[in-house]
C-alpha cells in the first residue's frame, strides 16, 4: 500500500511519504472519507472518518477547521470537490490521499 498525500487546495504542493501521513496525523490532522456510508463499510483506513462528500456542506461542522484535513475516497472527482467545499468553509490546509491503495 503506498500512500501519497497530494495538496488539493490553499497548501504547499508536493507529496508526503507514508512517514509524513503518519506524521500528520500524529499532530492532529483529520482523516475524512467522503465515499458512501456503504462504500466506507466495505473498506476504510482505521481512525477514518465517513462524511459523504454529498453532507459535506453541513457535515464539515464536526471538524476542526485549524487542523489539518486528509480527504480520502476511492473518486478523485468526490474527493477533489470535497476539498474545494471545505476550502470555502475556512479549512486551510487540506490534503488529499490518493486512491491507489483501494485498488
Amino acid at each position: 500500500m503506498r500512500f501519497a498525500l497530494q495538496t488539493v487546495c490553499r497548501a504547499a504542493a508536493g507529496t508526503l511519504s507514508p512517514e509524513g501521513v503518519k506524521a500528520l496525523l500524529a499532530k492532529g490532522g483529520q482523516l475524512i472519507d467522503v465515499r458512501s456510508p456503504s462504500e466506507f463499510l466495505e473498506h476504510s483506513l482505521p481512525g477514518a472518518i465517513n462524511l459523504p462528500v454529498d453532507s459535506l456542506c453541513y457535515e464539515h461542522r464536526r471538524l476542526d477547521h485549524r487542523r489539518p484535513v486528509i480527504v480520502t475516497g476511492a473518486s478523485e472527482v468526490r474527493c477533489v470537490r470535497a476539498a474545494r467545499l471545505l476550502a470555502g468553509k475556512g479549512f486551510s490546509r487540506i490534503y488529499h490521499l490518493t486512491a491507489e491503495f483501494y485498488q
